[in-house]
């Protein structure tokens, strides 16, 4: 659009101006010939010839018979105009533009000088093209400019968001730091601020979290002591009951090891390569047959993957399994951790409620979620960078924990 208006504007200008132009030229030859007036009155045409006479001619026509009494080496035999014109005008032909001229000491006699249609047409090409040329070098000198400009200014922005994902409140010397822009400043200011309140509730949580550790574990454990002594003593109509309440208190012990352990690990996963046949021994679910293929080791944080374990093993339990088979394998990029009981499992309608819950994060009241296992998994597998996914099986429940098996760098 803007290539036609450029066309059409500079095309009427630079018509304007060769008129003009025209209108010179045409006094030019007019005070040449008047002075020789065997051009004006002799039949013949001009003997030498110069090269702007492809383009531009002259003609002396006789106004009373229209016949052509002088003209240029180039310029048509037949009159251009057969009468005098007080303006510039297009030949019959359209192929010339001319202007004529009348000769004061000859009245019958006229002066027609035109410039072809073709040499219009290329000076008018010529320059809309040299314009639109120098117009779209400049747009792109400007476009660049600013380009260069517009990163310049967002220099900053970008420093100071790279600044921020490497921030870590805990480390006050990863606090952002970028260049002084007062319109950064608040920005600035305030994510100091939040980082400094979350540093300090985290320290808090940790501290309540080792007390809690202390705290917890001994009256557990002691109640676990209790209750097993009361089950020798008691008698049979009661052991039941007491049988119950020791396994309700294992799973709370449990539970809340598993808790402490994924609250203790902090923010980031502390990776190291994991014998995962140790670490199901030292989880001592005696009541589960698991079984594991020797030599498996996974790379993770072994107090998060311990909190997710000791969570589906717990579940596993509950809907009446008897045994579980814990494999790792690799596919593509990532490590898969698969755990599969022999329990109750659940629907293929649950089973997609479920796996709906965990891609959305959907975690509270009124999600499919109905304990602990699965949110701890998903949380876990999260925090290594990748999800939970429940895959179909025959009998039982599985469950896959997925996470990249190298760890992308900052």
């Amino acid at each position: 659009m803007t290539s036609v208006v450029v066309w059409l504007v500079i095309g009427h200008e630079m018509g304007e101006f060769m008129d003009q132009e025209l209108r010179e030229a045409t006094e030019i030859f007019h005070h040449a010939l008047v002075n020789q007036p065997d051009h004006i009155y002799g039949n013949q045409s001009a003997k030498n010839h110069f090269a702007y006479e492809e383009h531009l001619v002259w003609q002396v026509v006789d106004a009373t018979t229209g016949e052509v009494r002088s003209r240029s080496h180039k310029a048509p035999a037949q009159a251009l105009q057969r009468a005098p014109q007080d303006r510039v005008t297009w030949t019959a032909d359209r192929q010339w533009r001319a202007y004529t001229s009348d000769f004061r000491n000859a009245s019958t006699h006229f002066l027609v000088v035109a410039q072809s249609k073709k040499e219009r047409d290329e000076v008018r090409g010529e320059v809309v093209l040299y314009t639109l040329m120098a117009a779209l070098s400049m747009s792109l000198l400007s476009a660049l400019l600013m380009n260069w400009r517009i990163s310049q200014e967002l220099r900053p922005l970008g420093t100071l968001s790279r600044d921020v994902q490497r921030y870590d409140p805990l480390r006050p010397e990863t606090t952002p730091r970028s260049e002084p822009r007062q319109e950064l400043m608040p920005i600035e200011q305030s994510i100091s601020e939040l980082g400094q309140r979350l540093a300090q509730r985290i320290i808090s949580e940790r501290a309540f979290t080792a007390h809690a550790a202390h705290a917890l574990r001994t009256p557990v454990a002691g109640i676990d002591v209790q209750l097993a002594m009361a089950i020798k003593e008691a008698p049979d109509n009661v052991r039941p009951r007491l049988v119950s309440a020791r396994d309700a208190t294992k799973r709370l012990g449990r539970v809340m090891q598993a808790l402490l352990m994924m609250f203790r690990s902090g923010i980031e996963p502390q990776r190291q390569t994991i014998d995962l046949n140790q670490l199901i021994k030292a989880l001592a679910f005696h009541d589960l047959a698991i079984s594991v293929r020797p030599d498996t080791v996974v790379a993770a944080d072994p107090d998060l993957l311990a909190a997710a374990l000791l969570n589906l093993l717990d579940n596993a339990h509950r809907f009446h399994a008897s045994q579980v088979a814990i494999s790792a394998s690799t596919q593509g990029n990532d490590f898969i951790l698969t755990v599969q009981d022999d329990g109750d499992g659940c629907t293929p309608e649950h089973r997609a409620s479920l796996q709906d819950s965990l891609q959305h994060q959907a975690y509270g009241e009124g999600s499919a979620m109905g304990g602990l296992g699965l949110v701890l998994a998903d949380l876990v597998a999260r925090a290594h960078g990748g999800r939970a996914m429940l895959p179909e099986c025959a009998a039982g429940f599985c469950i896959e924990l997925r996470w990249p098996a190298t760890q992308a760098g900052p």
